[in-house]
């Protein structure tokens, strides 16, 4: 090699040095944005089993380290895979998807925000909580469960490689929130890997999910994703304002992040539900004197056998607890009288809801002890 070509190799090799080769990885920011969170699960999982030139072997935890050796393969979005090695040893495995875990929501350098890919209603699948399960009346201290679906039979996601979302809401109404996820959802070959993680800042609370596939592995997926547990804080009387008997509790799916087996981005359509959070004192009768007056309850309070009446033919009947809790959800045939014993019931105050064409009846009744 002669003097000019000996130059031109050392420059070139010093500009990579002091570029691109000196990039520094935060073990578990596979996608290099500056913050580890949920959206580096998809970059781990789609680059899982990669090999690649191994760094000087560091711990998971946050302690940054040197790129000396771009990998050859690197993300659609142009992230190298060396990124996605976050202990150096020129592998990504399980062990750089513990990482995310463990430094998870640190930041180490200015973060870049990230661009979500949002669904067409009507066209793409759907994110969509179950309202039917919200319960008519809701308090201090409710325990809810609300199912959570992702895409349908008619309308899959084909083809999912990755999935990360966040669930928001106001953390001073809502004690606690998690959701259940049914892992079969996105396969059930156990070839997956999942995370929860909680953030938020002053009153907004936000969860945050991601599941990923191990390596390019797509799957179709539709249905229940999982379940959502909501239980509402145990003291309203500091949070509600004078004359204010309810406060309006927003939940939202937002952050939606899905990937194909070509890392392309999936378009969803988030979802919101509003839940009105009441005071237990307003707790009374429905308020609509003329769907009420087409349901008559006897005797009231109920000693043996609850006897219904409606004017309207009845759908369904359900019985639920002051806590919003189903203790009993009966589909009829539409008759216009109903009789049921109450000796299964605990003795106190219960909430029917008959369902009639005309709409929703809830009537306040009270079981005493035989």
């Amino acid at each position: 090699m002669n003097g000019t070509n000996r130059l031109v190799f050392s420059l070139c090799f010093w500009l990579f040095w002091i570029g691109e080769g000196q990039a520094q990885v935060f073990p578990g920011d596979a996608d290099n944005n500056g913050k580890v969170e949920n959206l580096d699960v998809l970059y781990t999982g789609y680059a899982y089993g990669g090999i690649g030139p191994a760094r000087l072997g560091l711990p998971l935890d946050a302690t940054e380290g040197t790129i000396s050796l771009l990998w050859e393969a690197s993300f659609p979005t142009g992230t190298n895979y060396a990124f996605a090695d976050a202990n150096g040893d020129g592998a990504i495995n399980f062990n750089d998807l513990v990482a995310i875990s463990l430094n998870y929501g640190l930041e180490h350098a200015m973060v870049t925000t990230n661009v979500f890919l949002e669904g067409i209603p009507g066209l793409d699948p759907l994110v969509a909580f179950d309202r039917s399960a919200i319960p008519p009346i809701i308090t201090e201290n409710a325990i809810l469960e609300i199912p959570l679906f992702i895409g349908t039979a008619d309308r899959p996601i084909v083809d999912i490689n990755g999935l990360a979302f966040s669930i928001s809401y106001d953390s001073e109404l809502i004690a606690e929130l998690s959701l259940e996820i049914d892992p079969k959802w996105m396969g059930d070959d156990g070839e997956i890997f999942m995370l929860q993680s909680h953030r938020g800042e002053d009153n907004e609370g936000k969860l945050e999910v991601a599941l990923t596939r191990f390596g390019k592995n797509p799957v179709t997926a539709f249905g229940r994703i999982g379940t959502l547990s909501i239980i509402i804080e145990d003291d309203l009387i500091d949070l509600l304002p004078d004359h204010v008997d309810r406060l309006p509790v927003a939940i939202s799916v937002v952050g939606i992040g899905a990937v194909d087996d070509k890392f392309n981005q999936i378009p969803l359509v988030s979802d919101s539900i509003h839940l009105e959070v009441r005071h237990p004192a307003a707790i009374s009768d429905a308020r609509d004197s003329e769907k009420a007056a087409l349901v008559k309850v006897f005797p009231n309070p109920i000693r043996g056998v609850l006897t219904i009446f409606s004017a309207e033919e009845m759908e369904q009947i359900t019985i639920l607890n002051l806590n919003g809790q189903t203790l009993l959800a009966l589909r009829l045939d539409h008759p216009n009288y109903f009789k049921y014993s109450t000796q299964a019931f605990p003795p106190g105050p219960l909430l029917l809801k008959i369902t009639t064409p005309k709409g929703i009846v809830v009537k306040k009744v009270v079981v005493m002890a035989e």
